[in-house]
């Protein structure tokens, strides 16, 4: 592996997704996260419906496709309070679309590939547009500290785990799935994922207070759930990835592979996040 071309990458990509952030707080036009969202939801379905392929699970493309658009574009009208009504339908037309296809087995296996990859790819991924709105009351920068710390929490986790899993690494956490992965580098995602979100919390007053006064516990425990979705969601990935027989998803980034290797974690994390600070905090 390029250590040097995936950092150059990594900064890159990171200042775009945090300049198109802070952009559309800036000049109150929010829909432009909705655009980034959309853009990655797109490219990890394509690298989705590839793995599909290779799994002798053929899902229509065309048909599964039309969808990403219209969910996210569902997330952004009305702040997404009817989206789960068009992700019943989207889910509805995925099970009808198969309905005829025979021998069953095939049929029923690209229904249920359909379906899951609507709820794993924009279903959650919505749930970084509702955590970059923020909760009523607080500024737009506020709702871009939101989605920075989440971003910097999961991109701590993966730089933690791959950096003291590399240099003390010793025991192997996932061997069958995940040769690479160590407990060694499980706890160094734990303390770069808790480091991220104290890091972060400095691009806002109101994250500042919390994190560093009352809230510094809620980051601890909230840390511990963030790394272990984050780390959840990479195993899922690989396991998917192994079934389909290929190291990458595909060639987004380069050093980091697909857009499905990027976000796997991330993708996972973000429900567990959202409900932790919206839920039980209410803190979103």
């Amino acid at each position: 592996m390029n250590l040097a071309k995936r950092l150059v990458s990594g900064i890159v990509g990171m200042g775009v997704v945090f300049g198109v952030l802070y952009a559309g707080a800036r000049f109150d036009v929010r829909w432009v996260a909705g655009a980034l969202i959309l853009a990655v939801a797109y490219l990890t379905a394509l690298e989705y419906l590839n793995l599909m392929r290779k799994l002798d699970i053929p899902v229509a493309a065309p048909e599964f496709l039309i969808w990403i658009p219209l969910l996210v574009l569902s997330y952004l009208v009305l702040d997404g309070r009817y989206a789960d009504v068009v992700l019943l339908f989207a889910i509805a037309y995925q099970v009808l679309r198969y309905l005829a296809v025979t021998p069953h087995r095939t049929g029923f296996l690209q229904a249920v590939a359909g379906v899951f990859g609507l709820l794993y790819i924009p279903w959650l991924l919505h749930y970084f547009y509702l955590i970059y709105l923020g909760a009523p009351g607080h500024s737009a920068m506020t709702g871009v500290t939101n989605a920075v710390v989440v971003l910097l929490m999961v991109w701590g986790y993966d730089s933690g785990a791959f950096f003291v899993g590399t240099a003390i690494g010793r025991h192997k956490a996932f061997p069958n799935v995940s040769p690479s992965k160590t407990w060694e580098g499980v706890a160094g995602g734990f303390l770069f994922t808790v480091l991220g979100a104290m890091i972060a919390a400095n691009l806002s007053p109101v994250w500042r207070e919390f994190v560093f006064w009352r809230g510094f516990p809620h980051i601890i425990v909230s840390s511990f759930f963030v790394g272990w979705a984050v780390q959840l969601g990479d195993v899922f990935a690989s396991k998917l990835k192994r079934a389909a027989g290929v190291k990458d998803s595909g060639v987004f980034l380069p050093g980091h592979g697909g857009a499905l290797d990027r976000i796997d974690g991330l993708l996972f994390a973000l429900p567990v996040f959202y409900f932790y600070f919206h839920y039980i905090l209410r803190f979103l």
